[in-house]
């Protein structure tokens, strides 16, 4: 089985690299331009391809949103054609449905967007996505990490537009890449899911920007704790469900 995990930030994915022991490739098999950087390795006989979204050229910072995300799906999927495509990374949580900082949420049901607004019939539609989640709720129960739905758009703030659509579809995870990756997923015949982890409180009392920062090194390690543990467990089923 392959896996491909794809990840915005490096502070995000360094932790994932190294407990899972994976290799930097110096020369992927993309255009040298494409910011994209990839790890690999394997455990069992399940396979591992990272690929992190890089960094701006112009600005050296961290390619987030769905852009990149998006693009980074794409070349993994095209090189490497996964069983199953994973978006790992932090997101906003909501005190309503039960959130907190570092709290660890399996994909369930669909992925969406909540700030893609055309009006227009039937491209209303395709704007929001919903695209599905692969059913891997035991894999979930047996971790202790609990379903949620992911909710992908390209902003931090949280306009009104954009919380009715989040509270539509009664979302815990408020992030920016999982939408994108899960439309390449799905084009490429691959399975798809997500594990985010909570920096902020959507509802909470404190701008997010501030949270993110502030609690940012608490979630990634419990992103890669769990990460690691959903790993192992793929290579013992040494498949996925039907």
């Amino acid at each position: 089985m392959r896996l491909l995990i794809v990840m915005a930030m490096h502070a995000e994915a360094e932790p994932v690299i190294e407990r899972l022991d994976l290799e930097a490739v110096a020369n992927p098999p993309w255009a040298a331009p494409v910011p994209m950087r990839l790890w690999q390795g394997s455990l069992g006989s399940l396979e591992i391809d990272l690929v992190v979204n890089g960094v701006d050229p112009d600005s050296g910072l961290d390619l987030i949103g769905t852009q990149p995300a998006t693009a980074s799906a794409m070349l993994g999927c095209k090189a490497f054609k996964p069983d199953l495509v994973l978006s790992a990374g932090t997101c906003g949580g909501y005190h309503a449905r039960g959130g907190s900082i570092g709290k660890v949420y399996l994909a369930h049901d669909r992925v969406w967007f909540h700030d893609r607004r055309v009006a227009i019939p039937g491209f209303d539609q395709l704007a929001r996505g919903g695209y599905p989640v692969a059913d891997l709720a035991h894999i979930g129960s047996k971790l202790g990490l609990e379903p949620g739905i992911v909710s992908t758009g390209d902003s931090l703030d949280l306009s009104p537009e954009d919380n009715k659509r989040l509270e539509a579809v009664g979302a815990h995870a408020k992030e920016m890449e999982a939408a994108g990756v899960a439309w390449i997923a799905g084009l490429f015949g691959a399975r798809f899911t997500a594990l985010k982890a909570v920096t902020d409180m959507v509802d909470g009392q404190h701008p997010p920007e501030e949270e993110f920062f502030a609690n940012l090194k608490h979630a990634t390690a419990k992103l890669a704790d769990a990460l690691v543990r959903f790993v192992h467990e793929l290579e013992r089923m040494g498949d996925l469900p039907a």
